[in-house]
């Protein structure tokens, strides 16, 4: 059914139940998994450590509760680091996959006014299935 997923991760709690559930499918259908982290530089509303620190170094911690998952269920997984707008970054990166898993963040107000909702911008935009899993 599926042979490239690709994962949307951002470290978060709420991302967890995602980077699961796309092991999950990636193993059951023998599919290629990628997990991808976009550094959102100059996206944010506040400042905070994230947008002044390396996107690598950040990604490397996001990135951990990913590896712990996929090597426990032995899923080989290929990482991959932008930095932009999340949504579009994601969006234009969907084109090459099957299937794009994705977590929310539950924001809402000013934040997803001028951020947007990355999971929504996807499912509006990519040329895929995407699934959305809520924590």
């Amino acid at each position: 059914m599926y042979s490239k997923i690709l994962v949307a991760v951002d470290g978060s709690e709420n991302n967890k139940p995602a980077v699961r559930k796309a092991i999950r499918i990636s193993k059951d259908t023998g599919a290629k998994l990628t997990a991808a982290y976009v550094e959102a530089i100059g996206y944010n509303l506040a400042p905070n450590v994230a947008t002044v620190r390396d996107p690598l170094k950040n990604a490397d911690e996001v990135f951990s509760f990913m590896r712990s998952e996929a090597d426990a269920a032995g899923v080989e997984v290929d990482y991959k680091v932008m930095v932009g707008h999340p949504g579009e970054a994601l969006t234009d990166l969907a084109s090459d996959f099957d299937l794009v898993v994705c977590g929310t963040l539950g924001r809402s107000g000013l934040k997803k006014a001028v951020m947007g909702s990355v999971s929504e911008m996807i499912s509006r935009y990519a040329s895929c299935d995407v699934l959305i899993v809520r924590k």
